[in-house]
């Protein structure tokens, strides 16, 4: 199965320990693999691993989980719409959805599940608090 034609995107994930790097505690393992296959299955999806998405206090008050930064972008690679952070992503059930949601290739946040849009809806409010 491959992604959709036409739509691409960077998908950034954090390889921090607060996200579950090599903690088998968590889907983090599962998660790298995942998105390695569904990239090399895209004509135009970029993984990048980085250190914190997030610096470390917000880190701390959050659980262990990993939390993957998805940018949609053309067939140039010019950046489209807002960059979504998505997670944390908790069972190998979330990772099996963000996966899914990048291989339909249309990447509209509405067809996540809330749970998996919480840190960035939080992100995006809380500049205006």
């Amino acid at each position: 199965m491959s992604v959709a034609p036409g739509v691409g995107f960077t998908a950034v994930l954090c390889s921090a320990p607060g996200c579950g790097v090599d903690d088998d505690g968590t889907v983090a393992g599962r998660l790298i693999d995942a998105l390695r296959a569904v990239v090399r299955a895209s004509r135009h999806g970029v993984l990048v691993t980085t250190g914190c998405l997030f610096g470390t206090a917000a880190c701390g008050v959050r659980a262990r989980a990993p939390v993957v930064l998805v940018q949609a972008c053309d067939a140039e690679r010019r950046p489209i719409g807002i960059a979504l952070r998505v997670g944390p992503l908790r069972t190998t059930a979330d990772v099996d959805l963000l996966v899914s949601w990048l291989r339909a290739g249309h990447l509209d946040p509405a067809a996540l599940p809330a749970r998996l849009l919480d840190l960035h809806r939080r992100s995006v409010v809380a500049p205006l608090n």
